[in-house]
């Protein structure tokens, strides 16, 4: 197992005491000297090791300039192409956070445990499908979150990125989602319920459907429809950050999925980032 010390004291003292280091000095030299974008892209390209095709995916997918058309290009043929799953996931992590509303086609199918047996792929496919706004893959969507027997985090997560769309079969799957034996599926289908109607029953479906019943026309559901947002990734500082402090770190924000909003409005890194294709 590696050691890992979790504060600068325990780095200094474990550094003096001749304690496994070896590693933590590895990761903290990859810190100031990262790779460039070219071997980010040699390593995605990489046809015999597949750890370092995912690795290379996912640093261009996390650099400002991943949404190129040719990474684009690339993300598309490994979510269709790829063998091994977890590139594949990579992959479809990097359609979702750079690519078009018509790109959502191409990932929902990997909801579908008929076509892939890897949860992480299923689970990565639902989250990018929160990212992208497009009304064709609702109905698979609708599959997902309603199925007696899907994973419970791909539901979860299915039943987030539901909560994009204003339409009557999305609100009546998402009540039957607020059955699910998953307190996760319960409460994202009851915040999914509140961003499409501005209403606030939790996850009582009784008190659902009676305000469902009460309105004059099934359209009146979504008058009070609030901002959809996709959810972003957040975690606390690793031990090295504390250390190199003047380390500049760009949390991604929640923002609105591409094709929900003009283009031109769409932003997932701060101002201050500029696409630059590298060297």
């Amino acid at each position: 197992m590696r050691c890992r010390p979790t504060v600068p004291v325990l780095f200094a003292s474990t550094a003096l005491a001749g304690g496994c280091v070896t590693d933590d000095f590895r990761d903290l030299g990859e810190v100031f000297t990262p790779k460039t974008p070219r071997q980010a892209a040699l390593e995605a390209l990489d046809p015999y090791n597949p750890d370092l095709r995912r690795e290379g995916v996912v640093l261009l997918a996390n650099a400002p300039f991943g949404g190129a058309d040719i990474y684009l290009d690339m993300y598309r043929d490994y979510v269709e192409n790829e063998t091994d799953p977890l590139v594949r996931a990579a992959a479809i992590t990097a359609l979702g956070r750079h690519g078009r509303p018509s790109d959502a086609v191409l990932i929902v199918p990997w909801l579908d445990s008929g076509v892939t047996e890897s949860q992480n792929v299923r689970w990565t496919a639902a989250k990018a499908l929160q990212r992208l706004h497009n009304p064709e893959v609702v109905a698979p969507m609708l599959k997902v979150v309603t199925s007696t027997d899907d994973d419970g985090e791909v539901k979860a997560a299915v039943a987030t990125a539901l909560g994009q769309y204003p339409e009557d079969n999305v609100f009546q799957a998402l009540l039957v989602a607020l059955d699910d034996r998953r307190l996760s599926v319960n409460l994202n289908a009851a915040e999914s319920l509140f961003l499409l109607t501005g209403e606030s029953w939790g996850t009582d479906r009784v008190a659902w459907s009676r305000w469902y019943e009460g309105l004059d026309k099934p359209s009146m559901a979504f008058e009070g429809r609030q901002a959809y947002l996709y959810p972003t990734y957040e975690r606390d500082k690793v031990w090295f950050e504390y250390i190199a402090f003047w380390l500049h770190q760009t949390r991604e924000q929640p923002s609105s999925p591409a094709g929900l909003v003009p283009e031109t409005q769409r932003r997932t890194w701060s101002d201050s980032e500029e696409p630059d294709a590298g060297s």
